[in-house]
C-alpha cells in the first residue's frame, strides 16, 4: 500500500501551519503538520498511612549507575562545543496572502544552526528559513548577526547561511563525525534553542539508523537517524554529537505519534552537498517521476505479480522522464494498487526491494545522469534506460 506518515518539525513559529498533504518522490503520499508540545505532569507518590517506606537505594547502587555517565566529560564537551551553536530568528513578510489582507505585518520563527568554518558559513535545515525575508543569527554569547542566504537543497532539507566572518573568528567551527560509522546504542547529543530557550542539552541514544522520514517538499529524506535525545520545536538546524563531540546529524524532526523520537539527518548527507550549497542558489535534484509502492508477499498474490519483491509502479506523472522512457503503471482503486503497472527491480544492476532503495540510489546522482532500470513487465524482464530530470519544483498531478 501507499504508506501515510506523520511527522512533526522542530522549527517553532508564532502562527498556526496547516497540514500539507504531497506526494513522496518516487514512492508515497503523506501529510507533514508543524505542532507544539505539551509538557507532561508529573505525580508525587505517598505511601498510604501505616505503610514503612522502602529504605533509600544503597549507595554502592547508585554509584555504579552514575559512573554510566560521565558528567564531567559531557560539561567539558558542552563547554567546548556550544560557542559554534547560533539560534536562528526569521522574520516572514505579510504583505503576501492571505496575511497582507488583514493587515499582519509580519511573521517569526525561530530555530537552530552551527557554525561549519572560518568563513562565516552556518548550516541549518531548509524548512528554517523557508519564506524568510530577514534572517538573523544570535551567537551563544548573546550578540546577534544579520545572516544571508548562500545556497538552498529544498528536497535534502538542508540551507547554507553566512554572517561577517570577523565576527565569528573567535569561534572554532565544530568538528565533524562520520554518520556511516554510527550505531544503535551510541551517544546522541542534542545542541539548540528549543522554544528559545538558547543553549540547551539533552543526552541520549541513536536509538536507530536508517529511517526514512516525509519531508514537507514532496521527497522523503532517506538513512536518517533516529534518537532518543530530547528533540523540541526550535532544535531544528543545531548538531547532533557523537561522545567525542562530532556532528553526526542534523536535528531535523520530532515523531508526532511518539515525542520520545527524534530524527535527523545525517551529517554525510550534508557533507557529500556541501560543495554545491557553497556554490550558491538552489542545489537540484534527479528525479524519475513515479509513484510507487513496496512489493510484499501479499500484495504479489493479491496482483498475481510474477515476483514477490520490487517497487511496483502505481503511477507515472506526466512530462516526467519515467513516461517518456515507457514505464507502465498499474493504477488504483481507492488507494489500492491496481494490476498492469511495470515492477522495477533493480538499478543500475544495484537490487531495489524498496522504494526507498531507489531514493537512496538517485541520491548518488545528478540531474541528467543516465539509469539503466530492470523490470518486470508481466511475465517478461525488459532493461529501461531512464534519463533523470530536475526535481520540479511544483510536481504534476500523477496519472494512473
Amino acid at each position: 500500500m501507499i504508506s501515510n506518515k506523520v511527522i512533526q518539525r522542530t522549527k517553532t513559529r508564532n502562527w498556526r501551519l496547516a497540514a500539507l498533504a504531497s506526494l513522496i518522490a518516487v514512492a508515497v503520499l503523506v501529510s507533514v503538520v508543524f505542532l507544539g508540545c505539551t509538557p507532561g505532569t508529573l505525580t508525587t507518590l505517598v505511601p498510604p498511612t501505616g505503610v514503612k517506606p522502602k529504605e533509600p537505594v544503597a549507595a554502592a547502587s547508585v554509584s555504579s549507575a552514575v559512573s554510566l555517565y560521565d558528567e564531567e566529560a559531557i560539561v567539558a564537551l558542552y563547554d567546548q562545543s556550544i560557542p559554534a551553536v547560533v539560534e536562528i530568528k526569521t522574520i516572514v513578510s505579510g504583505n503576501e496572502p492571505p496575511f497582507g489582507l488583514f493587515g499582519a505585518p509580519e511573521l517569526r520563527g525561530q530555530a537552530s544552526g552551527f557554525i561549519v568554518d572560518k568563513e562565516g558559513h552556518i548550516l541549518t535545515n531548509y524548512h528554517v528559513i523557508d519564506g524568510a525575508s530577514e534572517l538573523n543569527v544570535t551567537l551563544h554569547n548573546g550578540e546577534t548577526l544579520s545572516a544571508q542566504v548562500v545556497g538552498t537543497d529544498r528536497e535534502n532539507d538542508l540551507a547554507l547561511l553566512k554572517v561577517d566572518p570577523g565576527k565569528i573568528s573567535s569561534i572554532s567551527p565544530l568538528p565533524w563525525g562520520d554518520s556511516d560509522k554510527v550505531k544503535p546504542g551510541q551517544m546522541a547529543i542534542a545542541l539548540g534553542s528549543p522554544f528559545g530557550l538558547e543553549g540547551s542539552i539533552t543526552v541520549g541514544v541513536i536509538s536507530g539508523v536508517g529511517r526514512t522520514m516525509a519531508n514537507a517538499q514532496e521527497r522523503s529524506l532517506t538513512n536518517m537517524l533516529e534518537t532518543d535525545a530530547a528533540i523540541n520545536p526550535g532544535n531544528s538546524g543545531g548538531p547532533l554529537l557523537d561522545s567525542k563531540g562530532g556532528v553526526i546529524g542534523i536535528n531535523t524532526a520530532l515523531e508526532a505519534s511518539s515525542p520520545t523520537i527524534g530524527l535527523a539527518i545525517p551529517i554525510n548527507n550534508a557533507r557529500s552537498l556541501l560543495p554545491a550549497l557553497l556554490q550558491g542558489g538552489e542545489v537540484s535534484n534527479p528525479w524519475l517521476g513515479i509513484s510507487g509502492t513496496d512489493i510484499d508477499q501479499e500484495l504479489a498474490s493479491m496482483l498475481n505479480l510474477a515476483v514477490d519483491h520490487g517497487v511496483y509502479v502505481v503511477s507515472v506523472l506526466p512530462g516526467s522522464p519515467a513516461e517518456k522512457a515507457g514505464l507502465i503503471p498499474g493504477g488504483s482503486d481507492q488507494g489500492r494498487p491496481t494490476s498492469g503497472g511495470d515492477i522495477i527491480t533493480a538499478v543500475d544492476g544495484h537490487p531495489v526491494a524498496k522504494v526507498v532503495d531507489l531514493l537512496q540510489y538517485f541520491n548518488t546522482k545528478k540531474v541528467g545522469d543516465q539509469v539503466s532500470l530492470s523490470i518486470v513487465r508481466g511475465d517478461k524482464t525488459l532493461t529501461v534506460a531512464v534519463t533523470l530530470g530536475e526535481w520540479p519544483k511544483e510536481t504534476p498531478s500523477p496519472q494512473d
